[in-house]
């Protein structure tokens, strides 16, 4: 989540207009995250968060808050959307795509390591969000899948050293034998990192940012909170909180017999794509008034950790 559209107080109030959400209090900035502008957005009704949405082209929108929908209705702690009078969640603020969703109570445990008990809880709630969305209408592919990640490297190129070059294109090749799309899936979150979940006493209490959601292995939406959140700064995994998590969510969603041996296949698919994502919000900078860049260092050494099977 970052800013890189400005809102005045008039474009605001206009906005609110088609709501019954009361009239605006404060706007703030949320400067976390690469991909859309995200607003605390205060009422004398309460407390909302406003997203424009920068890059997703407005047909593609819906899927996302339908899906939080969904999963809000069946027992998942996720930001329900808004409706306007009109019925629609999505709208237009700004000359862009936007949606008013639920302010969830809780705190990111962003910047410590999670407890044992938090991690548990974070793999049972991944095995319930799974099940929970199995039977959600609506299918769209992962849409930072393998052909995204090919794309993003080839852009790349000419920005990366040639040894980094080398390792991306070794992992690509090396991917293109895996086979994910005959392992048990449906929808993912696809970014379920510590900042996109939020705790009260170390219960989960939200889960947030679904717009990288879509159809995908299971395993490897596990694998990406594997690596985000049980990963040491060396980029080893934590074998305690790892095996926690691991444990939590089997007992939740029990794996099928050719899940376990492509576990450090999904963690280094895993990895690859958040080195390149922040490879790309690196060098394709976006002018922001609130920008956030995240250290692609980090899944360097994260990816090449998997590589060794650490």
């Amino acid at each position: 989540m970052s800013v890189y559209t400005n809102v005045s107080d008039q474009e605001l109030a206009q906005f609110l207009e088609d709501y019954d959400l009361g009239k605006a209090i404060s706007l703030t900035g949320i400067s976390a995250g690469v991909e859309n502008s995200n607003y605390f957005l205060d009422t004398d009704q309460g407390r909302f968060v406003l997203t424009l949405f920068e890059r997703l082209s407005a047909a593609k929108i819906p899927y996302f808050l339908d899906l939080t929908d969904w999963l809000s209705t069946h027992g998942i702690p996720c930001p329900r959307p808004m409706h306007a009078r009109s019925g629609k969640s999505l709208n237009s603020l700004c000359g862009k795509p936007a949606a008013i969703v639920q302010c969830l109570q809780g705190r990111s445990i962003e910047g410590r390591a999670p407890t044992l008990t938090e991690i548990r809880a974070l793999g049972q709630l991944l095995g319930q969000m799974h099940l929970a969305g199995e039977d959600f209408p609506q299918r769209q592919p992962n849409p930072a899948g393998l052909a995204w990640m090919q794309e993003t490297a080839r852009h790349l190129v000419p920005h990366l050293d040639p040894a980094d070059n080398q390792i991306i294109a070794d992992e690509l090749a090396y991917q293109s034998h895996i086979q994910r799309e005959k392992l048990p899936g449906g929808v993912i979150h696809a970014d379920l990192f510590p900042d996109n979940v939020l705790f009260a006493e170390q219960q989960i209490s939200g889960t947030i940012d679904f717009y990288y959601a879509g159809d995908d292995a299971w395993l490897y939406d596990l694998a990406v909170v594997a690596n985000s959140w049980c990963a040491r700064p060396d980029g080893q995994l934590d074998p305690s909180l790892s095996v926690a998590l691991w444990e939590a969510y089997v007992a939740t969603r029990p794996l099928r017999d050719d899940e376990a041996p492509l576990w450090f296949a999904m963690l280094r698919i895993a990895a690859l794509r958040f080195w390149l994502l922040r490879l790309d919000a690196v060098h394709f900078r976006r002018p922001g008034a609130i920008t956030f860049c995240k250290d692609p260092e980090e899944y360097h050494r994260i990816l090449l950790q998997r590589r060794q099977g650490l």
